[in-house]
């Protein structure tokens, strides 16, 4: 647990430079009571996607929004003032766009020393940015004289009043930027599809994530690296060979790597595009689809089981798989010979030839690219000891129901996609 003087360092190291923007709209209230809860909410929807792009072009951080007010920090005077403008200049295209969206916004910015945390920002530049915005009128950019001082460009400026904040001794000087004179700042910018993230719908989102990758890798296991070793391709190494072993660890360590990551990037943001969460919700009930369906064929038995299981498509290749753990795969067809690897269950591999030695039937196959291994098919009868069973030959067979089940999940992706909806937080 920190002391009090480390917490202490903790904080001085924390503290930086940032201009921080407040943005509000005029008269919001106004506009819940005039159109109503379900119209005021998605106007503000609306207001959120205009805005929060303009934001990130140039280079801000959103910290949280407040009601129908923004916070957001920038490293750069320039870029808090330049996003100030474009801000302002897209609610006027806006509303020259559509005479039913009157959303107007009053900005204000200040500069200033703040403690920079993960998810927040303290001190009395975030105090001051706030009073500063509330000081500004509908359509105004107001800054402060600590924001002018470290401006590289050149902006219309002009100063306007002064600001009392209560604690300080001294006045605020608050300086207007006349925005409608500046260039256009908004070229190249769309508005968003976003949505606002709880914890909840974090969690959910990883659910959504963590079921796509399990049935994704279980279409790997079960149909990909097949259809990849009769193509001649394997993701092993992106190399251009039959080589199966080893190859579904390696998608496995991957989309593991996937899911930490998307896991962090999702634990980080506060925002997320309704697009992705679109996509995301469409895998999610592919995947569910596919699991469910390959259950229900697997652990039922229909009437109809055996006209769907007939092949669509043959492999062009035998496979072997390992039956039992800790298989041997040797040089040559020798249980003295050099061992090139101790294999798990499960492992899988492009099948050659078969070759008997002292009576124990033994498979080549693909190793590696430019190299083959031998591996013994059962290990006969002994005294005491029965016949045991290492691995087995067979041919991947794309069935009727596989059709039907990819179908299906086709239909539940589109379903997942178009049916989502923004669920109230």
């Amino acid at each position: 647990m920190l002391t009090d003087q480390s917490t202490i360092e903790v904080i001085k190291k924390s503290r930086k430079q940032v201009s921080i923007l407040f943005s509000d709209i005029e008269h919001s209230t106004r506009h819940w009571e005039r159109r109503g809860d379900v119209d005021a909410r998605m106007l503000l929807d609306r207001h959120n996607r205009l805005l929060f792009p303009v934001i990130r072009k140039y280079r801000g951080r959103i910290i949280k929004t407040l009601g129908d007010a923004i916070m957001a920090a920038f490293s750069n005077a320039d870029n808090a003032l330049k996003a100030a403008i474009a801000m302002q200049q897209k609610l006027a295209e806006e509303r020259e766009k559509d005479r039913y969206f009157s959303l107007r916004a009053r900005i204000g910015i200040h500069t200033g020393t703040g403690i920079v945390e993960h998810d927040d920002i303290f001190g009395d530049v975030v105090n001051v940015a706030a009073k500063v915005e509330s000081s500004a009128e509908a359509n105004q950019i107001f800054i402060t004289h600590a924001t002018r001082a470290r401006l590289k460009s050149n902006f219309n400026l002009s100063e306007e009043q002064e600001l009392k904040v209560p604690g300080k001794r001294k006045q605020i000087q608050l300086i207007s930027c006349d925005w409608q004179q500046h260039e256009k700042l908004t070229g190249n910018i769309r508005a968003d599809s976003i949505l606002p993230l709880l914890k909840r719908q974090k969690m959910e989102l990883l659910s959504y994530v963590a079921m796509t990758l399990f049935a994704v890798f279980f279409l790997y296991q079960y149909y990909i690296r097949y259809l990849l070793a009769d193509a001649g391709l394997s993701p092993g190494w992106f190399s251009i060979t039959q080589q199966l072993p080893s190859d579904y660890p390696f998608v496995l360590i991957i989309q593991t790597l996937a899911m930490v990551g998307f896991a962090v990037y999702v634990l980080r943001i506060d925002f997320i595009s309704r697009r992705l969460i679109r996509v995301l919700n469409g895998f999610f009930g592919a995947g569910i689809t596919v699991l469910l369906f390959a259950a229900l064929n697997h652990y039922v038995d229909l009437p109809f089981k055996k006209r769907w299981d007939q092949p669509i498509y043959e492999s062009q290749n035998l496979f072997v798989q390992v039956l039992k753990d800790h298989t041997q795969i040797n040089i040559e067809p020798n249980k003295r010979s050099t061992t090139l690897q101790i294999l798990p269950k499960g492992e899988i591999f492009v099948y050659i030839r078969s070759k008997s030695v002292d009576k124990v039937r033994w498979d080549e196959v693909i190793f590696r690219e430019q190299q083959n291994g031998w591996i013994p098919r059962r290990i006969p009868p002994a005294f005491g000891v029965a016949e045991e069973q290492l691995t087995k030959t067979h041919k991947f067979y794309f069935r009727y129901y596989d059709l039907y089940g990819a179908i299906l999940a086709i239909i539940a992706f589109i379903w997942g996609y178009m049916g989502y909806r923004i669920r109230p937080s």
